[in-house]
C-alpha cells in the first residue's frame, strides 16, 4: 500500500511538473508574439499639415528633377504627374514610407529585396481589418520614381509620349491606380496649383 501510494505520488508530481512547464511555454509563445506585434508599426495616415513655402519647392524639386530626367530617357509618365501624385501620397514627403524607406507612391513588395513592413488599415468584406503589410524600400527618391514609372506605363498609362497630364491622370483614374473617385481631378488641381507642367516642358525640351 505505501508503495502505491508512493507511485500516485510521483505521477502526480510529474503530471503538475508537466502543466507547469507547458502553461510556461504558452506564455513565453504570447509574449513573444505581442512582442513581435508591438514592434511593427502601424502605417497611420496623418492628418495634412501645414508646409512653409520653402518646404513645398523643396519637396517639388527633389522628386521633379529625377522625374524629368527618366522622362527624357524612357518617355513613360509625364513629370507633372510623378511630382503631383508624390505630393497627394507622401505628403510633401512627410509619410512614413516615405522618410523610412524613400517610398513615394505606397508600393507594396520587395525591390531588390529590400522592404519594411507596417500594419496597414484595408477593407475586407465590408469591415476595416488590420493587416501586416510588405512595402518596397527604396536607396533613394530617384529609384522609387523610377519603379513606379515602370509599374504605371505598364498597368496604368499603357501608351508612351503622352503629351496631356490631364489625359494623363485620366487614364489612372479609369484603369484603376486608386478608388478615390477623385483622384484625377485631385492631381489636375495639384499641377495647377504649383506649376508642375513646367517641368513637363522642361523634359519635352531635353532641357536637363
Amino acid at each position: 500500500m505505501k508503495l502505491r501510494k508512493q507511485g500516485w505520488r510521483v505521477i502526480l508530481i510529474m503530471l503538475l511538473t508537466f502543466a507547469v512547464l507547458a502553461a510556461g511555454i504558452a506564455l513565453r509563445g504570447q509574449f513573444s508574439q505581442r512582442s513581435q506585434t508591438q514592434s511593427v508599426p502601424t502605417l497611420v495616415q496623418k492628418k495634412p499639415h501645414h508646409f512653409s513655402a520653402q518646404q513645398k519647392r523643396t519637396f517639388i524639386s527633389k522628386v521633379g528633377n529625377p522625374a524629368v530626367k527618366i522622362y527624357v530617357k524612357n518617355r513613360q509618365v509625364l513629370p507633372s504627374v510623378v511630382i503631383a501624385q508624390a505630393i497627394l501620397e507622401s505628403q510633401f514627403g512627410t509619410s512614413e514610407l516615405s522618410t523610412d524607406a524613400n517610398n513615394l507612391f505606397g508600393i507594396k513588395g520587395t525591390y531588390r529585396g529590400q522592404s519594411v513592413q507596417f500594419y496597414t488599415r484595408e477593407i475586407e468584406n465590408g469591415k476595416s481589418i488590420k493587416v501586416l503589410a510588405q512595402f518596397r524600400k527604396y536607396p533613394n527618391l530617384a529609384s522609387s520614381i523610377a519603379d513606379h514609372n515602370q509599374l504605371v506605363s505598364a498597368k496604368f498609362i499603357k501608351s508612351k509620349n503622352i503629351l496631356s497630364y490631364r489625359q494623363s491622370t485620366r487614364l489612372l483614374q479609369e484603369n484603376g491606380y486608386a478608388t478615390d473617385p477623385h483622384y484625377a481631378s485631385k492631381l489636375n488641381h495639384l499641377i495647377v496649383e504649383y506649376h508642375l507642367s513646367n517641368y513637363d516642358l522642361k523634359a519635352l525640351n531635353a532641357r536637363v
